[in-house]
């Protein structure tokens, strides 16, 4: 059967490319997946992992991280103390069905089922811990003494610490959608399953998966959300009348989008008016 038998148009993207491109943003767009507090950025011995970046990152002046606000020290008020941290997205693999690109865990039920797609990304990550020298030298300022003073509010102390780095495995199972956003059918990946290899006690691992899958179900629905119009849209054919691309409906096709053959495939259909 040919891919044009139920439509008139049909593309796909395969996983080695899409792979490929997300190698490239990595190299070229760092700062989107490192992130830490301004002292560990500025330091790289502190860095949990090395980040390979091209040579423009550094001759445009572009970060290597995001830089991020301090963790706060939750009770500490005269002064107030934050620390320092270090997040990393040191690897990102994409695999369309059939898996042959991930190897999924046990708890997502392998092999990889039809109309699915597999994200496997690792995060390495620490917060610096300060030495009990440091936070003995840390001054106290007890409360009465800064209501004598009138002092309005105590600036926070940031403190250095040393970073004991642990990486995570997480792996993801997920399929494509067409859903309406702002009023516009668009293209929405959707998250199926979520699971990080390795962790106990089970109340930790549950707490950091819903994390995980908050953070990236929000982050497919606010940056990776396609409007169908970017690749459907109508156009003028030589004054003769109006060509217009939609997506081919369900049926014909069985799945619009379709994830099969190691590829996100869709099917258009093209009138003239």
């Amino acid at each position: 059967m040919a891919f044009t038998d139920n439509c008139d148009l049909y593309a796909a993207i395969h996983e080695d490319g899409v792979n490929r491109v997300i190698g490239h943003i990595m190299r070229q767009r760092p700062s989107m997946f490192n992130y830490a507090t301004a002292d560990i950025a500025g330091n790289r011995e502190l860095w949990c992992e090395r980040v390979e970046f091209t040579t423009d990152v550094t001759k445009y002046g572009n970060p290597i991280f995001s830089i991020q606000q301090p963790i706060p020290v939750f009770g500490t008020d005269s002064p107030p103390v934050t620390l320092g941290f270090c997040a990393q997205l040191t690897k990102a693999k994409l695999d369309f069905h059939p898996s042959n690109v991930i190897s999924l865990p046990p708890e997502l039920h392998p092999p990889l089922q039809k109309q699915r797609f597999a994200l496997h990304f690792r995060v390495c990550g620490a917060i610096g811990c300060p030495s009990e020298r440091v936070i003995e030298a840390i001054p106290v300022l007890p409360k009465q003494t800064a209501a004598a003073l009138e002092v309005p509010s105590v600036p926070p102390v940031h403190v250095p610490g040393e970073l004991d780095c642990f990486c995570l495995d997480v792996f993801v199972v997920g399929h494509f959608e067409r859903a309406l956003i702002a009023a516009q059918e668009s293209l929405l990946g959707k998250v199926d399953g979520v699971e990080i290899v390795d962790i106990e006690p089970d109340g930790l691992e549950s707490n950091l998966e819903c994390y995980i899958r908050t953070a990236v179900s929000l982050v497919l629905r606010q940056k990776l959300a396609i409007p169908l119009a970017t690749f459907f849209f109508s156009f003028p054919l030589f004054g003769m009348g109006t060509v217009v691309l939609t997506p081919t409906p369900n049926p014909p096709v069985a799945n619009n989008p379709a994830i099969e053959d190691d590829q996100l495939k869709a099917f258009i259909t093209m009138t003239v008016s």
